[in-house]
């Protein structure tokens, strides 16, 4: 096991290095499960998916004026996880609480877990002495009231007994295991692929590099959400959208930016400009000037951008103009122009940005 010395209180004090990344992953695996929601759900919802604020991860049906939310716990092993440490744990007394919010009605409540779920009862068998009987469930969603009914009593008498209510009226008719397809060690990796299928399926010549700038983007604004801290449990919920929510809204928005600023091959941009030798060279110069600013999206930059795509939508290019000829009339009405772009730069970015709108429409 990994292990790294440290001093404390005067003393060398051994570390267990890889627990302490296992930990971590598992944190980053919310992330990278939310995003696989995202994209699973991107088609058939206007969501709005907050994170460590409700629970580990909450789906709203709407991003503005939602009426119904699911609530869902996320919780990895390596090996398996017993819905007995699921009742100990008070994960699925949890979940239960959720049902007392009154201001939206729970569709469902989830246990989403890497590994399969154990159901562990005591059966008598027919010579009449009692043993286990296990089952692992494994199936993207199983409901909790498909368990062995001696779980579901199990569950139920729990449940009854840390909310001082009756046996009879537990409800537990939305629960639902969900098995994630991500594992611990490789979750962003497959999402990465997930999304990149998803991508490619909307956008079928979108490149590799735009890819990878969404889902950057993607994980980068779900992470900085899952980490805000300073929200009081009791805020509103404009209040929790802004400071913990993604919405479709801001996935859409992600991809379109995405695709009209990812920077294609410098070869491709010199074939649209068509530049003489000498233009050629500082293109070239220019060209690996814009690619750092793209992926590092300094405030400078964005202004930049926001502002030629602005100019770029009120003068669109004829047909009979070449690309060049339009970069040089689109720079000549810039606003405000900065000293820290100059011309060469700026017509690399639009060349970008019409090679993206080209592949977007064929």
């Amino acid at each position: 096991m990994a292990k790294k010395q440290i001093i404390k209180d005067g003393k060398p004090v051994s570390v267990d290095t890889k627990a302490g990344s296992l930990v971590y992953n598992r944190f980053e695996m919310q992330v990278s499960q939310t995003l696989h929601m995202a994209i699973e759900l991107y088609s058939d919802l206007n969501y709005l998916l907050v994170l460590d604020h409700y629970d580990d991860i909450t789906l709203f049906d709407d991003d503005v004026f939602p009426e119904t939310v699911s609530y869902y716990q996320m919780k990895t092993s390596e090996d398996s996880i017993s819905i007995d440490t699921a009742i100990s744990e008070a994960w699925v007394a949890k979940l239960y609480e959720q049902l007392s919010d009154p201001v939206w009605m729970v569709k469902e409540l989830g246990l989403i877990t890497n590994c399969p779920l154990k159901v562990s009862v005591k059966v008598r068998g027919d010579d009449g002495k009692p043993h286990s009987e296990e089952k692992k469930y494994v199936a993207e969603r199983t409901p909790f009231l498909s368990f062995n009914p001696i779980m579901v009593d199990k569950l139920k008498v729990d449940i009854a007994k840390r909310k001082g209510i009756s046996v009879d009226d537990v409800d537990l008719s939305k629960f639902v295991h969900m098995r994630t397809t991500l594992s611990i060690p490789k979750h962003r990796e497959i999402v990465e692929q997930k999304l990149s299928d998803f991508l490619h399926g909307q956008y079928p010549r979108i490149t590799i590099e735009s890819a990878k700038t969404i889902f950057g983007a993607m994980m980068d604004l779900l992470s900085r959400c899952q980490s805000y801290e300073a929200l009081d449990k009791n805020a509103t919920f404009a209040e929790v959208r802004q400071k913990k929510g993604v919405s479709k809204s801001d996935f859409s928005r992600i991809i379109e930016e995405s695709m009209y600023i990812a920077v294609p091959e410098f070869q491709e941009i010199d074939q649209w400009m068509s530049y003489s030798e000498e233009e050629r060279m500082k293109a070239a110069l220019e060209y690996t000037k814009v690619l750092p600013d793209v992926r590092g999206r300094a405030e400078s930059f964005a202004a930049l951008y926001r502002q030629v795509r602005s100019v770029c939508q009120g003068n669109p290019r004829s047909n009979e103009e070449s690309v060049k000829d339009y970069c040089e009339r689109v720079y000549g009405v810039l606003p405000n122009k900065s000293p820290i772009y100059n011309k060469t730069y700026v017509g690399i970015l639009i060349a970008s940005m019409l090679i993206n709108e080209w592949r977007r429409s064929v």
